[in-house]
C-alpha cells in the first residue's frame, strides 16, 4: 500500500466532462470525531461532491447534518477496549483493597445505600407499629445490632470504594513516574506497534469504522487525522486482498499534545505506522508540510489545503447572529472567541481583561456550553464583577459561522505560544476574516505574521493581559481602519474554500487516474 505523493501545483478548475467521468467513482471522507462540528470533513465532502464523485461521509455522533447528494454514515464507538483499563483497574500495592471492576464497585455501593434505606424504614416501623413492651425492646435491640453491622460493612465498603476511585483516577490520567516508565518500555520493546498496547481505543474505532468502509468499497478514502488514517489503510489492505484498489489520502492537522506521555507516545507510534502508507498527504500549513515530510521521510512535500470557509458575496447576514443571541444593542462593543475550551486557548485571559475594558461584552462560542472547564471561568467572572458581560453560546452549523459572527466587533485568538499553534493559521482566523471582523491575536508565528502583513487587526504578547487590553482598545478606537483590509479583492478569495480545495481535487484526480470511472462497478 506504499504510495508516493506527487506534486501539489494548483490546477485549472475541473471541466464538466471530467465531472461526468467521475460519476460512479466512490469517495469516502472519514473523520474520527463527530460529523456536525467538523468543518474540515464537511467542506472536503462538499468539494468531492462538487467534483462529481459519489461521496460517503463517515463519522461519530452527532451526525444530524444533511448534505445534498452525500451519504452520511454515523458510527458508534463503544469503547470496550479503550475503557477496559478504567473499568477494571489493577489495584497494585497502592490500592490493594480497591474493587476489581466497575460492576463490583457499583453493586457494593448500591447495596450499601439500599441497606441504609431499609434500616431507616425499620426504625420508622418500630415507632409507628404498636408492639407489647417486651417485643418492642427485643426488636429495638435487634435493630441496634443491625445498625452496628451496617456501620462495619459501610466502613469496609467505603474504604474499598475510595481506593477504587483513586485507582480509576490514575488509570484515566496515567502520568506518574511509573506510568511514564512503562510507556517508555512499551515504546522500546514494541516500537511502532506500541499504539496497540498504549491506546487500544484505536481498535475500538477499527471495529466501528471497518465494516462500514468494507460495505461502501470506495475507490478513495480521505482520512482526517492519524486515527482515521489507520482505519483507512487497514480497509484499503482488506479491499486489495479481494481485488479492489483503494487510494488513501491522509489529511494531517496540526496535532495538539495530549495530556499524558502515554497518549502522546501512542499517537506518535500510530502515526509513524501508517503515515508512509498513504498514497497522498495534505495538511493545513507550509511549515507543517515541511515538518511532516522530514518526520516521516515522505517522498514529496504534502499539499497545503487550509480550512477556510467558502467565499460569499458581500457581507454575510444572519437572522439570529451573535449580537442578537447576546441581546445587545448595536452600539455595545462585542468581542467574540470561538472554539473548544482549553487552557491553551486563552479564555481565562479574556475574562481577566474584561474589568479593564469597561462596557465591552465577550461571547464564548463553544461546542458544549455545559463543559466543566467553563465553570471556573464563570466563577472568576463573577468574582471580578463582569459576569453579566460574559456570554456563553453553542456552536452553529458550519455553513452559518461567518454570518453568525459578523455582528460582533472583534474576533480574538489569544492562544498560548505552544509549538502546535505556531506554524498554521487557525480555522477561526479564516472564519473571522470571512465575517469581516478585525482580529486581535497573540504573537504566535503564522497568525501574527498574517495580521501584521494584512493590517486586519492587532498583535499582543501571548499571556500578557495588559497588552491584550491595549490591542483590543486600539481596534475599538478605529474599527473601520482594520475592516478596510478585507476590501482588497484578492484577500478573501485567496482565503476561501473555493481556492484552497483546488489542489485537493487535483490530487484526488491524479491518484484515481483515468481508469477510476471504468472501475466504478468494482
Amino acid at each position: 500500500m506504499a504510495g508516493s505523493l506527487r506534486g501539489a501545483e494548483t490546477p485549472h478548475p475541473a471541466a464538466e466532462p471530467q465531472a461526468q467521468a467521475r460519476r460512479g467513482v466512490r469517495l469516502a471522507v472519514v473523520t474520527s470525531g463527530g460529523v456536525d462540528g467538523d468543518s474540515r470533513a464537511l467542506r472536503v465532502a462538499a468539494a468531492a461532491r462538487g467534483a462529481g464523485y459519489e461521496v460517503t461521509l463517515v463519522g461519530q455522533a452527532p451526525a444530524t447534518v444533511r448534505l445534498p447528494g452525500i451519504d452520511v454514515r454515523q458510527v458508534s464507538v463503544r469503547g470496550v477496549l479503550g475503557n477496559h483499563r478504567v473499568r477494571r483497574p489493577r489495584p497494585g500495592l497502592r490500592w490493594p483493597l480497591a474493587y476489581r471492576s466497575a460492576g463490583a464497585y457499583d453493586h457494593r455501593t448500591v447495596r450499601l445505600a439500599a441497606a441504609r434505606q431499609l434500616l431507616a424504614t425499620r426504625a420508622a416501623e418500630l415507632v409507628v407499629v404498636h408492639r407489647p413492651l417486651p417485643l418492642l425492646a427485643l426488636a429495638r435491640c435487634g435493630h441496634a445490632v443491625a445498625w452496628v453491622r451496617y456501620g462495619v460493612r459501610a466502613g469496609w465498603t467505603r474504604v474499598r470504594a475510595a481506593q477504587y476511585v483513586a485507582a480509576v483516577r490514575r488509570r484515566r490520567s496515567p502520568d506518574a513516574r511509573l506510568d511514564n516508565l512503562m510507556t517508555d518500555v512499551a515504546r522500546l520493546v514494541l516500537g511502532r506497534r506500541a499504539w496497540r498496547r498504549l491506546d487500544p481505543g484505536l481498535l475500538d474505532e477499527e471495529v466501528a469504522y471497518g465494516p462500514v468502509l468494507d460495505q461502501v468499497r470506495p475507490h478513495l478514502i480521505h482520512a482526517l487525522g492519524h486515527r482515521a488514517l489507520g482505519v483507512a489503510i487497514r480497509a484499503a489492505l482488506r479491499a486489495e486482498g479481494s481485488g479492489h484498489r483503494i487510494e488513501v489520502v491522509w489529511d494531517a492537522p496540526s496535532r495538539t499534545p495530549a495530556a499524558t506521555r502515554r497518549a502522546n507516545v501512542a499517537a506518535d507510534a500510530h502515526e509513524r505506522t501508517f503515515a508512509r502508507e498513504a498514497d497522498g498527504v495534505v495538511t493545513v500549513g507550509q511549515g507543517l508540510a515541511r515538518e511532516l515530510r522530514a518526520r516521516h521521510r515522505l517522498a514529496g512535500t504534502p499539499a497545503v489545503v487550509r480550512n477556510a470557509p467558502p467565499l460569499a458575496e458581500g457581507v454575510p447576514k444572519h437572522p439570529r447572529g451573535v449580537r442578537a443571541r447576546c441581546r445587545l444593542a448595536a452600539e455595545v462593543p462585542l468581542l467574540v472567541h470561538t472554539g473548544p475550551v482549553a487552557p491553551d486557548r486563552g479564555h481565562a485571559l479574556v475574562v481577566e481583561a474584561l474589568p479593564k475594558l469597561y462596557d465591552l461584552h465577550a461571547a464564548f462560542v463553544v461546542p458544549d456550553p455545559a463543559h466543566p472547564e467553563l465553570g471556573p471561568l464563570l466563577d472568576r467572572a463573577a468574582q471580578l464583577g463582569v459576569h453579566g458581560r460574559l456570554h456563553v453560546l453553542p456552536y452553529v452549523p458550519v455553513d452559518e459561522i461567518p454570518a453568525f459572527l459578523a455582528s460582533a466587533d472583534i474576533g480574538v485568538l489569544p492562544v498560548h505560544k505552544l509549538p502546535h499553534h505556531q506554524p498554521v493559521l487557525a480555522t477561526r482566523y479564516f472564519e473571522y476574516a470571512h465575517a469581516r471582523l478585525p482580529v486581535v491575536v497573540s504573537d504566535v508565528r503564522a497568525m501574527a505574521a498574517a495580521t501584521l502583513e494584512l493590517g486586519n487587526g492587532e498583535v499582543f504578547r501571548s499571556g500578557d493581559t495588559a497588552d491584550f487590553v491595549r490591542a483590543v482598545g486600539a481596534v475599538l478606537t478605529n474599527p473601520r481602519r482594520y475592516r478596510k483590509a478585507y476590501d482588497r479583492e484578492d484577500v478573501l478569495r485567496e482565503w476561501s474554500w473555493q481556492t484552497e480545495s483546488a489542489p485537493l481535487v487535483d490530487l484526488w484526480a491524479r491518484l484515481l487516474g483515468p481508469s477510476a470511472a471504468g472501475g466504478a462497478g468494482a
